[in-house]
Order: C-alpha cells, then sequence, then structure tokens
C-alpha cells in the first residue's frame, strides 16, 4: 500500500480520497483525528495488506481530513457529518456487512454505523476511542503537545515529536508514515480546516456530546447487536487506560452479548501500529470465532 495506489471518489460532491485491496469479506478501516489535524488513512499502512490477504480492505480519509475534501457548510465541522460521510462511502461502494475497525474518533464512528446501520456493520473494532467515552482532557492533551512542538524547529522533527508523544515506543514512527503527514498537513485545505475548527469547536463538542450521550444509553439498552471488539493500549497517554479504557470496558463488555476486550501492554494510543503483527491476528481470530 502506497499513495501511488491512491483512489479518488465522489461522495455527495465531496472528493474523497481512498485505497482498496483484496478480496474477501469486505474491511473498513476509519483512521482517527479531528477536521485540519495531521491524521489520515495512511496510519493504517503497517495492517493494510497483511488484512488484505484475507478480506477486500477499504481505508478512507475521513471529511475534512487527509486529502478529502472540508465540509461545505459551518454545521458539518461535527462527528455526526463524518459519520454521514462514512454512510454515504459504503452506499456508493455497495459495501454491506463489513468489519469496521475505528481508531480513536475513528472508534466513535464504527460503533455509531452499528448502532444506526447494523446492515452495513459484521463486526465493530474500537481502538483507543476517548471519543466514544466521556474525555474532558483530551482537547488539553493535543494542545499542550501543539505548544510544545512548537519550540522544535525542523518540521520532520516536530512531526516525529507529536507522534512519539502519543506512543509508548518509536519504532513505528517511520520515514514514509512522518512525509506522509508533512506532505498533506502543506495543503491549504488542512490549514482551513484547522482554523474553521477553531471557530466551530463548540458546535462540534456540543454535537458530539448529545451524540455521545444517545450512543451510550442505546448500548445500555442492548441495542449495539455487532459482534464488538475492545482493543486498548496500557499505556495510552491521550486515551487513559484508566479510567476511560475500563470505563469503555464497563460500558460494552456487560451490554454487548458478542465482545471481547484486548489490551496491549507497552503501547500508547495506536497498538495497531506499535504492535502490528498481534493486533493484525487478535483482529481476524475475533473475526473468526465471533462473526
Amino acid at each position: 500500500m502506497d499513495n501511488s495506489q491512491a483512489k479518488y471518489i465522489d461522495i455527495d460532491g465531496i472528493n474523497t480520497r481512498y485505497f482498496e485491496e483484496g478480496s474477501g469479506e469486505p474491511m473498513i478501516l476509519i483512521h482517527g483525528g479531528q477536521m485540519g489535524m495531521a491524521s489520515s488513512a495512511e496510519i493504517w499502512f503497517m495492517n493494510f495488506s497483511e488484512f488484505a490477504k484475507n478480506y477486500h480492505v477499504y481505508a478512507f480519509d475521513k471529511l475534512g481530513q487527509g486529502y478529502t475534501d472540508n465540509p461545505k457548510v459551518n454545521e458539518d465541522y461535527t462527528m455526526s457529518a463524518q459519520v454521514k460521510h462514512a454512510v454515504a462511502f459504503m452506499n456508493k461502494l455497495n459495501i454491506t456487512n463489513a468489519h469496521l475497525l475505528g481508531h480513536s474518533r475513528g472508534g466513535y464512528m464504527t460503533t455509531r454505523i452499528s448502532l444506526e446501520y447494523p446492515h452495513l456493520a459484521k463486526s465493530n473494532v474500537i481502538i483507543d476511542s476517548a471519543t466514544l467515552m466521556s474525555n474532558p482532557n483530551t482537547f488539553n492533551f493535543y494542545e499542550d503537545v501543539a505548544e510544545r512542538a512548537k519550540l522544535i524547529k525542523d518540521p520532520k522533527e516536530r512531526a516525529f515529536y507529536s507522534a512519539a508523544e502519543n506512543s509508548f515506543g518509536t519504532e513505528h514512527i517511520t520515514d514514509e508514515w512522518i512525509d506522509g503527514l508533512m506532505e498533506y498537513s502543506k495543503q491549504s485545505k488542512n490549514q482551513e480546516a484547522a482554523s474553521k475548527f477553531i471557530e466551530l469547536r463548540q458546535i462540534f463538542i456540543d454535537d458530539l456530546a448529545n451524540r455521545r450521550n444517545e450512543t451510550h444509553s442505546w448500548i445500555r439498552a442492548g441495542r449495539l447487536k455487532t459482534p464488538t471488539l475492545v482493543v486498548w493500549g496500557l499505556n495510552d497517554p491521550s486515551a487513559l487506560w484508566d479510567p476511560i479504557g475500563i470505563n469503555c470496558l464497563n460500558l460494552v463488555l456487560p451490554n454487548v452479548d458478542n465482545s471481547s476486550m484486548h489490551i496491549f501492554n507497552r503501547s500508547g494510543h495506536s497498538p495497531f501500529r506499535e504492535h502490528p503483527e498481534e493486533f493484525n491476528l487478535v483482529v481476524e481470530s475475533f473475526i473468526k470465532t465471533k462473526t
């Protein structure tokens, strides 16, 4: 998987970048981050081709991130709009009954899709998603890292530092990944999205708070029928295992009959990058035994 394999598709007027490889049951990988943040489908490069040996794998840049267009209206600088865009992406490509893997904010998205559009989800993997839970300190963590990163003059070293601060180790922070982060961060649309997000932050927060409360009540009511695997990094500094990971365990496992949890030791916010082989095996084992 590399950038030369990228494809583009129009999703309701939003030019959307995605990657596609393999055959078999569909698998959708949804990355995290907020609009304007340096995050894209490229974060899955260490897992994508391995999963493609057994599945038809898709990874797309979310609305307002990577090389996908920004929202057309202010009201769409929300998680709800990103969920709507993801669903439209699946519908456009006629993808149903897929294995959904969501990292961080992507984990909130895969859970909402599983709840609202159960025909689209055969399994749901939630990875270190503080967004699914209640975590008022997440914004502070990223803002503090960004402020300290400003003191680093070299752009590449600055990007490396930001990734390392959210990790346990640094072996997974490859030149390929950092170069990709720097490349799409240069786009004027990313800078526009970052400014817009700051301007419209309260709209985002209010929308997420309402939807998250609704999501939790639905899960507690037993409405999440999709087999669900929760994955967490024990050493995650932005989505702390205690209490956020534990709260996620207590929300999902007692209320979703077909659910499990796997905790990665010596792992930060992205266990699928810090422990790719183990992560891939855990996910594929869950799919084979639970779906």
